[in-house]
Order: structure tokens, then C-alpha cells, then sequence
């Protein structure tokens, strides 16, 4: 059985290759003549904690259009139809959606996937306040002061709803189930954002766990975390993280995901739709120490990194080092760190199979927008896919060539324009070539409300 197989069958959300990735570009399609033209401009319009709604530009000559996610086939609608809802999905998973033209026999290749992760569960079982007391049930009237209460008591299918800030380091050793996640959210009848400042580690074996909707600064404070330990630190597998404002006020690396000292590689895990910025200490001349990144892809199989604004770290955005196998990194933006995206490999690891696709990425302040490290010159990573990103403005330029250990294709170098980048408001201008090809626009391009 080849590695990537077997990396394939430890996806926890079962599909096929070319639902779990990307689908390759047109141009390197074999197509007949009466082949029709693939689906344009394919994006997730919408998503609930049940459904999500997709939608495409249309294929000239098509009758009807088909739509995939994975190996199923979900739906055919007519060709004046291009959009497609489906409902009954389950809350903060993942669903790849893909489409294809259809006229009689004839078939178009199949969209870039269309990467839909559903919101949290709104449902509160226990609730945190920083006005309760642990001596309480964990009730609406009675909550619990402390988050680490919640985390040591929880069982499959609890959603703790938290109500304001909280100081304190929280290690989830238990999870919960594929059917019945335990989530971590803020409490939504409050509308408001709830904040926790310290270390939050989902360790080995708590696994199905869900964080949504938070606050979280992982920095160091009197009294708890001590070191220069990341947050959040993942070692669990499902672990899914959405909608959260991400940072450490430039102490620190922040995610890390598994570990290849011994805590666990962690295996499925999704980070989408987040904030995540202002990781890593810098020196006075602004530049990082090479250690401190946005998401730090340790040990870790199938990641899917899609729609986050990842921007101002101190060094890489993304780093695949050294053992990322899977990765799909799909519809970001990231702007203003030391580097972009780096595959890389080292200590005795390359990582493999990994695909950046359709991010912009910016403004890297000390190299390369996407560039590669291979420790050891005859060790280099195998099957890493480059295509149809925007690249520009990164200090050493664009993307590092002539390409060792990845494959490069229909990238585009341009001026993204951003409406304010000084105010954290990244969104490409109207006729930015990076606007035109941004996958699936649902990223938080504007500071949290």
C-alpha cells in the first residue's frame, strides 16, 4: 500500500483523492473535443450548523450540472440552477463539495473543491462565567467560574457556552465522539465574543473536539503558563477549530499541530474561517526569530487550513515542517508575515502530499511569499502542488524558484489592494487579480465584530 494511501484511509471523514484535495487544473485535463467547459468561479455561499449552500458560474452548452462531495453524488440539477443547499449535515464538520457540467454522455472535469465547514452547535449543555463558581451544576442559573471545570467533566455531545474572559491554562484530556462532538464555544445568547487568555492544549486522545466563536490569546501570565509553550497545541485527532480570533500579543507560536517528540501527531484536524495574527516575539528591527509562526503543521495528517486571514506573525504563516503529510491549505489570505507558506522537511521527516491552492498570500516581510526548506539535500518532499495563488510584495519575492520539492502552476504575481491593511481589513479591491482568485471568499477579512 503506497504512503499516500494509507495517509488517505486515517481521514476521519472518509473521501477520494481528488475530493480530499484538488482537483487538477483544466489545462492539464485531457478533454475531447466536445468535452464540456469546467464550472467557473465555484464558492461556498453560505453555511448553517445543518447546511451549506454552493454555487457556480455556468458551463456554456451544459444541460444539467452534478454535484459531488467525495465519492457521493449529491444532487443533479438542472442547468438554469447554479446553486445547490444541503441540509441534514452535522454541526463543525467538514464537506467537500466539488461540480461537473453534464450534456447527454458528455461530462466536464470536475471543480477545484468547494470546501464547506458547517457552524458550531448553538445548543448549550453547561455553561462557564467569570461570575460562577465550580461549586455549582454547570446550569444557565448555577455556572461554573472556571473553563478547566467544563473540559474535566464534559461527555460526548456537551456544548460548554462560555460568558467572558477567563485566565487560565486548559488541557482537554477527554473528547468526545464522531457522532457526538464536544464543543467549546461562546455562549451565543450573549452576542457577545467570549475571551481565554493561557495555554489551551487538546492532548493525545481527546479527540472530536470543537472550538468556535472564541477568543483565545495564548500568552504567557502570572501565575500560569510558563515557557514558551504554543496555544492552541493540538495532539488530539478531529479536532476542529472555526470562527475563533487567534493570538498571543507577540509572545509565541500559536497553533501547533501534533508533535513528533512523543504527544501524538494529530490526524483530521480543520482550521477554518478564523483570525489568526500577531504570533511570535520579533526583535527591535521587527523581524522574528525563525521559531514563531501562525500554524505550525508539526506532525500532522489530512489538516485542511481553509478561509483564515492569517497576517502580522512573526515568522511563517503556515509552516509544513517537518512531517505534514495531506495538507490541504485552500482560500486564505495571509499577509505581512516574516514568510507565507513553507513546505519543509527535517530531523528525519519530509512532508509530502501537501497542496497550497487558490491562497493569496502577501507582503512576507523577511522572504519568500512560499518557499521550501529541506534539511537534508537528499530528503526532499514529494507530490506538494503550488497552483493558482496570488503572490506579491514578499521581500525575496513571490514564490521561491526554480521549485525544489513542489510543483508550481497558474500562480499569478499581483498588487492585492487590500481596503485596509493598516486597520486589519484585507479584503482585495474590486479588480484585484488576487480578489479574482481568492477560492471561496467566506474568510474574515475585517476585524471581529
Amino acid at each position: 500500500m503506497s504512503r499516500l494511501r494509507l495517509l488517505l484511509l486515517l481521514v476521519l471523514v472518509p473521501c477520494t483523492l481528488a475530493a480530499c484535495f484538488v482537483a487538477a487544473p483544466a489545462s492539464a485535463r485531457p478533454t475531447p473535443r466536445t468535452a464540456l467547459a469546467i464550472p467557473a468561479a465555484p464558492q461556498l455561499a453560505s453555511v448553517t450548523q445543518s447546511s451549506a449552500t454552493i454555487r457556480w458560474g455556468a458551463s456554456p452548452g451544459a444541460t444539467a450540472y452534478v454535484v459531488t462531495r467525495g465519492a457521493q453524488v449529491v444532487a443533479r440539477v438542472p442547468a438554469g440552477t447554479r446553486s445547490y443547499t444541503e441540509r441534514g449535515l452535522q454541526p463543525a464538520s467538514w464537506y467537500p463539495y466539488q461540480v461537473a457540467a453534464v450534456r447527454g454522455s458528455t461530462r466536464s472535469g470536475r471543480t477545484d473543491i468547494i470546501p464547506a465547514v458547517t457552524s458550531a452547535a448553538t445548543a448549550c449543555t453547561k455553561y462557564v462565567s467569570w461570575s460562577g463558581s465550580d461549586a455549582g451544576d454547570g446550569s444557565s442559573g448555577a455556572p461554573w467560574r472556571t473553563v478547566s471545570q467544563l473540559v474535566a467533566s464534559w461527555k460526548p455531545g456537551w456544548v460548554g457556552c462560555l460568558r467572558g474572559a477567563f485566565i487560565e491554562d486548559v488541557s482537554i484530556r477527554i473528547g468526545g465522539t464522531k457522532a457526538e462532538p464536544v464543543t467549546l464555544r461562546s455562549d451565543p445568547s450573549t452576542g457577545a465574543r467570549a475571551y481565554l487568555t493561557g495555554r489551551l492544549w487538546i492532548a493525545q486522545g481527546a479527540d472530536h473536539v470543537r472550538v468556535a466563536g472564541l477568543s483565545l490569546d495564548g500568552r504567557a501570565n502570572v501565575g500560569i503558563t510558563r515557557g514558551d509553550l504554543p496555544s492552541p497545541t493540538v495532539n488530539g485527532n478531529d479536532a476542529v477549530f472555526i470562527d475563533n480570533d487567534v493570538y498571543n500579543q507577540r509572545t509565541r507560536i500559536c497553533f501547533d499541530i501534533g508533535s513528533i517528540r512523543g504527544y501524538g501527531t494529530a490526524v483530521g484536524t480543520i482550521v477554518a474561517r478564523n483570525r489568526i495574527h500577531d504570533c511570535g516575539a520579533r526583535d527591535s528591527a521587527g523581524n522574528g526569530n525563525n521559531h514563531h509562526h501562525g500554524i505550525y503543521v508539526e506532525s500532522g495528517r489530512a489538516t485542511r487550513i481553509v478561509q483564515n486571514a492569517i497576517f502580522q506573525n512573526a515568522d511563517r504563516g503556515i509552516q509544513l515542517f517537518p512531517d505534514a503529510q495531506g495538507t490541504l491549505v485552500l482560500g486564505n489570505v495571509l499577509d505581512g508575515n516574516g514568510e507565507g507558506i513553507i513546505f519543509s522537511g527535517g530531523d528525519g521527516f519530509v512532508s509530502s502530499g501537501n497542496r497550497a491552492i487558490g491562497n493569496v498570500v502577501t507582503n512576507s516581510r523577511t522572504r519568500f511569499d512560499i518557499e521550501y526548506y529541506w534539511e537534508n539535500p537528499a530528503q526532499v518532499g514529494r507530490a506538494n502542488v503550488v497552483a493558482r495563488n496570488c503572490v506579491g510584495g514578499g521581500k525575496w519575492g513571490g514564490i521561491a524558484l526554480p521549485a525544489k520539492g513542489y510543483t508550481v502552476g497558474a500562480n499569478v504575481t499581483a498588487a492585492p489592494s487590500y481596503v485596509n491593511r493598516r486597520a486589519g481589513d484585507l479584503r482585495p479591491r474590486s479588480g484585484s487579480a488576487c480578489r479574482s482568485l481568492l477560492m471561496n471568499p467566506m474568510v474574515p477579512l475585517r476585524p471581529f465584530g
